[in-house]
């Protein structure tokens, strides 16, 4: 799967979310070869993110992706983050995948472990789905509501100009809010 596009990465996540769903009780195991595609999926998307994102206005930045060690996670992701952030206590821009893989939930947030006390969206009140849920089913695994600029892409993502551009404006948010 080397030098794919975004797009082609975000599509194949999404395919194999739409085969496999998130189902409470059903975990997936990370050992099973059927999880091999999306395991390459992600891997070739942490490169693509890697290659388009190495600096930002100077600055190195690293990406880190869900991995899981028995089971595989319910919300797959991609986090770019700047020097000294990580994903369990930091502010970086997400790709979250929607857990019936219907697209992805991308923006400027700060870690569910460890909040940071940002001006989140509260995108989900109560049990129901939203269009694209990024929440899984334990309260660790719930990423609806820790986004400061939150906006869903569709499956099948067609052009990755508009993803780009809110994954820009994600890391100069992202930016701005560790230097306050």
């Amino acid at each position: 799967m080397k030098n794919r596009l975004i797009t082609d990465y975000f599509n194949a996540i999404c395919e194999f979310r739409q085969v496999h769903p998130v189902v409470k009780g059903q975990p997936l195991r990370t050992n099973d070869p059927g999880m091999m595609m999306v395991r390459d999926a992600l891997s070739g998307f942490k490169g693509a993110l890697q290659n388009k994102y190495k600096e930002f206005k100077g600055t190195n930045l690293s990406v880190e992706i869900s991995r899981g060690i028995t089971n595989l996670p319910h919300v797959l992701y991609a986090c770019i983050l700047p020097p000294g952030q990580l994903v369990p206590n930091g502010i970086y821009t997400v790709i979250c995948f929607d857990v019936l893989g219907r697209g992805a939930l991308v923006g400027c947030v700060e870690s569910k472990v460890t909040s940071k006390g940002l001006n989140t969206v509260q995108r989900k009140k109560d049990r129901g789905l939203l269009p694209i849920d990024v929440d899984g089913v334990s309260e660790r695994t719930k990423y609806n509501n820790v986004f400061v600029n939150p906006k869903e892409f569709y499956y099948p993502l067609e052009n990755s100009k508009m993803l780009e551009r809110h994954i820009a404006e994600s890391l100069e948010l992202a930016f701005t809010l560790l230097t306050l």
